[in-house]
Order: structure tokens, then C-alpha cells, then sequence
């Protein structure tokens, strides 16, 4: 009889050991219970709205461009390179590392066709900064992409004050476009006003007869 409550007290034990095991495995892999706080981390920051789109030299440069085009396109800014380019191959990890080369750039300008909003053009301002060597890194790999993809890039250095006329020849320039018909009158008409006018015939002079001697 005292054998069999032995025996009875060892299963027992044995028993409650596996059900302590198993809980504690079944702990261990559940899903832990999330802070009071949670774990968003976008609810920990907070933001403030920029004043302006563009810096004081693009709104300047935003301008001249608008009035040098003569609503012949629409202006575009701030525009993300990955929206205008796309990579060219059927590789899945080549196509990734190509995207993530421009998904973080943008262009400073793109000119459009004001009907279909086809990108014509990307514009690029150039201040100082460019001159840093990690800007010229940046600047090289951009002049690289758009050659690929045969899209026309033009580039303005920043400055006070631009003339209107040498931003349409650079852009005609850049787009491959013969000079407009509207602006060969103006031209003319300027030529006719620095042409100096026709002198006076001079008036033949009086004859004075002879005096007697």
C-alpha cells in the first residue's frame, strides 16, 4: 500500500513538472504586451510646416524662368528625380540599387508641355554649394542619368538679376529647338533703331556774282 502512494506521489510530481514546462515555453514565445506608450514611433515626433517652397535664389530664378518661357511650359519645382527617370534592367537587385540612387534626389526645375505635361526639360540652379566635392559627386552621377535616359538638363549659375533673353537661348539651346519666328521681328526692329539716320543732303551754296574791281 505505502508503495503505491510512492508511486501515486511520483507521477504526480512528474505531472505538475510538464505543466510547469510547458507554460513556461508558451510564455516565452507569446507576443509581449506593448508599452502604455506604444511602440508608434511616429506619434514621438512632431513637426513644423516650412514657410516658403522655394529659398530666396530659387524664387528669383522660379520667376525669370516663368517670364522667360512666355507660358510656352508649364514650371515645375522641387520635383523628385524617381518621377521623372526609372531604371533600364530586369534585375530585381540591380533595379532596387538604381532606384535607391535617385529615390532621395530631386530636380530643381522641370519644364512640361502645358497640355500633355510631358517633362521637356529638368533645370538645375547652381550656387556655391556645388562646388563641394560631395555636390560635384552628386552633380556627375545627375548629368550621367539624365544622358541615359536623353533627357535634356540645364544648368544656371545663381545670380542677383537674370536676362531674359540669354534664359530663352539657353533653353532653346538645351531642347534643341530652331530660334521661334516671333523673336526674328524683334530682333529686326532693334537693328533699325541703332542704324544711324540718313544725313542731309547739304544746300548748294548761293553764287555771289563777281565784284567789280
Amino acid at each position: 500500500m505505502s508503495s503505491l502512494i510512492v508511486l501515486l506521489l511520483i507521477c504526480a510530481g512528474v505531472g505538475v513538472g510538464a505543466i510547469a514546462l510547458l507554460s513556461r515555453q508558451a510564455n516565452s514565445t507569446s507576443p509581449k504586451p506593448t508599452q502604455a506608450h506604444g511602440t508608434d514611433t511616429a506619434q514621438s515626433y512632431s513637426y513644423s510646416c516650412q514657410k516658403y517652397l522655394f529659398t530666396q535664389a530659387e524664387t528669383t530664378f522660379y520667376h525669370a524662368l516663368q517670364n522667360a518661357t512666355q507660358g510656352q511650359y508649364l514650371v515645375f519645382g522641387k520635383v523628385r528625380v524617381a518621377d521623372v527617370l526609372k531604371p533600364q534592367t530586369d534585375n530585381r537587385g540591380d533595379w532596387q540599387r538604381a532606384f535607391n540612387k535617385i529615390s532621395a534626389k530631386h530636380f530643381d526645375f522641370v519644364l512640361c508641355d502645358r497640355t500633355s505635361l510631358k517633362v521637356l526639360a529638368a533645370v538645375e540652379l547652381d550656387d556655391s554649394s556645388h562646388q563641394r566635392v560631395d555636390r560635384i559627386k552628386r552633380d556627375d552621377f545627375l548629368n550621367q542619368a539624365v544622358k541615359s535616359a536623353g533627357l535634356p538638363l540645364s544648368r544656371f549659375p545663381v545670380q542677383t538679376a537674370y536676362d531674359r533673353e540669354d534664359i530663352q537661348h539657353h533653353i532653346t539651346q538645351t531642347l534643341g529647338l530652331p530660334q521661334s519666328e516671333k523673336a526674328k521681328p524683334e530682333i529686326k526692329s532693334k537693328a533699325k533703331l541703332v542704324e544711324p539716320s540718313a544725313k542731309p543732303k547739304p544746300k548748294p551754296k548761293p553764287k555771289v556774282p563777281p565784284t567789280k574791281p
